[in-house]
């Protein structure tokens, strides 16, 4: 068990409820299951799929809640805490009072507030499911807890934070913690794409590789279009990176020896191609459909 969670195991004792969130986009990879087996076996839990923006709910909603309902989990509310949805944001809240009025609190009753920790991999959302809440509730625009686009930004268990004056309603923010076992190919690239795991941790060409390959077996050409090209659809990355490059001019000097040699500018083509990706420029961001798909629920 990692640090980490063993801090958020030892802390369980002053805890009424566990919120777990995760990204939409990937909906049934990457979870931890030492959440359930450390925390959320001892005290309710909530699963709420942040970025919902971000896939076709109409699509997929039903199957991802088929799947978790039929593995125990008994409340699930979808979110997008950087557009700050005011109906999401109610839901959540409903949800978390319903489930701390129904549980028994034991040594916990004679404290008048309640405390919620907020758990998760890392760069799912959970700091802006924090602020969302306190902003939504309390009126405060100012963020209490620090958010960021990277894996990583919160890097201990932080100071518990109000969201709520009746009942008084804390939330208490955690380091994401990936889970120890290991992971396939799938899922690593997939996390790798939604950029949840340090760049450091897989290289980047494999990671662009994946996602051409991920769009071409799900029949999405649209990054053709966002990246200008006419050219057909190619299931080769190198040949990609060179339509890319030619189509914006991308070049850099290299030094060969004692020359300079002028050649495609490789790295910034494949940060063009993943970014589409990760800046939303995409027909469909949701990456577990083959999933899905293999459990007849699509």
């Amino acid at each position: 068990m990692s640090v980490q969670l063993k801090k958020m195991e030892g802390k369980l004792r002053s805890v009424d409820l566990v919120v777990e969130v995760h990204d939409a986009r990937i909906a049934l990879t990457g979870r931890n299951p030492e959440f359930y087996q450390k925390l959320y076996a001892i005290r309710p839990h909530v699963l709420v799929m942040n970025k919902m923006d971000l896939i076709d709910m109409k699509k997929h909603r039903q199957p991802i809640e088929e799947y978790y309902y039929d593995q125990g989990v008994q409340h699930i509310v979808w979110t997008d805490c950087k557009r700050k949805h005011a109906a999401a944001l109610r839901d959540l809240r409903e949800v978390m009072l319903n489930c701390l009025r129904s549980e028994q609190r034991f040594n916990r009753q004679v404290r008048p507030e309640y405390l919620v920790m907020v758990v998760g991999i890392p760069n799912v959302g959970k700091s802006s499911v924090i602020n969302a809440l306190r902003g939504r509730n309390l009126g405060r625009t100012n963020p209490a807890v620090q958010e960021g686009n990277r894996p990583g930004v919160t890097i201990r268990v932080q100071n518990r934070v109000k969201i709520l004056d009746r009942p008084p309603l804390y939330m208490v923010d955690t380091p994401g913690v990936l889970s120890p076992s290991t992971r396939n190919v799938d899922d690593t690239m997939k996390l790798a794409i939604c950029d949840l795991i340090l760049e450091s941790a897989t290289k980047p060409d494999y990671v662009a590789d994946y996602l051409l390959y991920w769009l071409n077996k799900t029949g999405d050409f649209s990054y053709l279009k966002a990246l200008n090209l006419t050219c057909q659809p190619t299931d080769d990355i190198q040949r990609l990176f060179i339509e890319i490059c030619k189509k914006h001019d991308y070049r850099t000097n290299c030094l060969i020896g004692t020359a300079t040699e002028e050649r495609w500018d490789f790295d910034r083509a494949r940060k063009q191609f993943i970014e589409l990706f990760r800046r939303n420029l995409l027909a469909d961001m949701f990456l577990d459909k083959d999933r899905l798909e293999e459990l007849g629920l699509i």
